[in-house]
């Protein structure tokens, strides 16, 4: 009988798994790629030398300037995943994939080691259709991996608060840390969590002040050390665009967490309940679950004292590793409290309805690049002239598709135009940065047909493009 409930506990946690994979590669396989993923994919491009892309991160865009504010630890992983995966958009959007895969076997592992049962699966469940979660890991950004390091660290931290570990395990403990805060400065909330959670926990806990203290010296150490220059050119930013405004203190991010009004107004709620409810016990006991919590306040402080008194970093994603441990804290608190059953099956429900309804409704408009290069492949005219900058030609020549039906990419401002026929690719007021408004045709998108060597036989408009298709007049 023990043997059969082990094994569907395990069959349970598989199939759990199983969907968070299928999930986020069907997401991934609609997918196009924005503004923000073209900067990224333009930096690590991994047929340049090293040198070059620290010019790129540090804003050289070839025709224009334009700097990232991520730590380059993520850019340089992901510049040596491509080398040997290829350099396309689908490779670097399978290396996030992969972060967020593996971040739900983690999910499981933390949530197993807050509530010590091992069929702990709500938390699992939830982390594997959070919509939110969904959508990041697919995203050409660090947040991926910052959320499966900053759930790595959390394990070994619980691990180390509660059991005598040998210097190998702390010697991994202080790297994962490092890394950790490598891949994200907004991390350091994490740091300051914990040392938060040791400084009030140490008698009930038994913690060695002594022994912490010189570990996280070690890290903080380290972490200056190997991301000095980064820190001083961040910290110089005093803009952000992510400004503090009141609506911040109604929704505190679940809104764009939960990816809805409503099923975020849930979680809220939820929290604020449990955390009144049993407010003696959150602050101060011997229960693990403490740690998260510490880390989850901590993290609302600590953004928003910087937004006060230095710069905006008011964004959901800035503080994504939150995230799951408010699903983990939710998860293990519900189970203590009356209907606390009836309560995770209203959660299952509302979440499966919500990641149904709104799966393809990400807040961001992507430019169809898939649909743009099937326009063109059908036409059977394969030469693609733009006259955009580096950073979207780059774009667009990386994709998959583009490369295996064997289209021909032609700059305008660098290259002449000799082919007797081609399209020709204008970004249309993208709606990433416009908005819907009904705006003119830019000026751009009318160049060739100021030429008189070229004639317009075909003017087709999708979302954020215009395409036209020119023969040369003879």
């Amino acid at each position: 009988m023990n043997n059969f409930f082990i094994k569907s506990n395990f069959a349970k946690i598989a199939i759990i798994i199983t969907l968070s994979i299928l999930l986020r590669i069907y997401y991934f396989y609609y997918l196009d790629s924005w503004f923000d993923e073209w900067n990224m994919l333009y930096t690590v491009d991994p047929n340049i030398s090293n040198q070059e892309t620290w010019k790129r991160f540090f804003g050289d865009r070839g025709d224009n300037f334009l700097p990232e504010y991520y730590p380059p630890l993520n850019a340089f992983v992901l510049k040596y995943f491509l080398k040997f995966t290829g350099y396309y958009t689908e490779s670097a959007r399978i290396y996030s994939l992969i972060w967020g895969c593996l971040s739900t076997v983690l999910v499981y592992i933390l949530s197993v080691s807050i509530s010590k049962q091992r069929h702990d699966f709500l938390a699992t469940f939830l982390f594997s259709i959070n919509l939110f979660l969904i959508w990041q890991s697919s995203e050409i950004r660090p947040h991926a991996f910052v959320v499966f390091f900053s759930l790595l660290n959390i394990i070994l931290f619980v691990k180390l608060i509660n059991k005598k570990l040998n210097i190998f395990f702390i010697l991994f403990y202080i790297t994962t840390s490092v890394l950790m805060l490598s891949s994200w400065p907004f991390a350091l909330c994490i740091y300051f969590g914990k040392t938060l959670y040791i400084s009030i926990h140490r008698n009930i806990k038994k913690i060695s002040l002594i022994k912490f203290f010189l570990i996280f010296l070690i890290i903080l150490i380290l972490y200056i050390l190997i991301n000095y220059e980064y820190l001083i050119y961040h910290l110089q930013r005093d803009d952000h665009y992510t400004k503090l405004k009141l609506t911040f203190f109604v929704n505190y991010h679940f809104r764009s967490f939960f990816a809805s009004i409503f099923l975020g107004a849930i979680f809220l709620i939820l929290f604020a309940i449990l955390f009144i409810k049993y407010i003696k016990k959150n602050i101060y006991s011997k229960d693990d679950s403490n740690i998260l919590f510490y880390i989850i306040i901590s993290s609302y402080f600590l953004t928003t004292l910087y937004s006060i008194f230095k710069a905006g970093v008011i964004s959901p994603k800035y503080v994504i590793f939150i995230l799951p441990l408010i699903i983990i804290w939710i998860s293990y608190k519900i189970k203590n409290i009356k209907y606390g059953l009836a309560i995770s099956y209203i959660l299952i429900f509302f979440n499966l309805v919500n990641t149904s309804y709104l799966f393809f409704k990400s807040p961001i408009d992507r430019p169809p690049f898939k649909k743009l290069i099937n326009i063109i492949t059908k036409s059977g005219t394969l030469n693609v002239v733009t006259n955009d900058n580096m950073v979207f030609n780059n774009a667009l020549k990386i994709n998959k598709t583009f490369s295996q039906n064997k289209l021909v990419l032609i700059d305008i401002k660098s290259q002449t135009i000799t082919e007797k026929e081609f399209w020709f690719v204008c970004l249309n007021n993208a709606r990433f940065e416009f908005g819907n408004a009904l705006l003119p045709t830019r000026k751009e998108c009318k160049i060739i047909n100021n030429n008189k060597q070229f004639l317009e036989i075909e003017n087709i408009e999708i979302s954020d493009f215009m395409l036209k298709r020119f023969i040369k007049n003879d």
